[in-house]
């Protein structure tokens, strides 16, 4: 386990073995979450927009589960189908 330590202005240095692992370089902006009592970093990725910005986005669209309980029927109806030509 790598360890930091915490400056008297809050700040923490990212020791250079994980900046090198994780490819952090000058600049790279960080998330940080707290579980219980941990925090959690991570990479801001610009491509990729967090989860929860998405909420309501299909909204108005077709049901998924009602799209995926008619396409389990399909798939039953066909397995009984086959399974009665036998």
């Amino acid at each position: 386990m790598t360890t930091a330590t915490i400056s008297s202005s809050g700040q923490i240095a990212i020791p250079k073995a994980v900046r090198e692992r994780l490819h952090l370089e000058a600049g790279t902006q960080l998330s940080i979450d707290v579980q219980d009592e941990q925090l959690v970093m991570k990479r801001v990725d610009r491509n990729y927009p967090d989860w929860r910005t998405m909420e309501g986005m299909v909204r108005g669209g077709e049901s998924l589960t009602k799209a995926l309980e008619e396409d389990r029927a399909a798939e039953i109806a066909h397995d009984d189908a086959r399974a009665k030509g036998r």
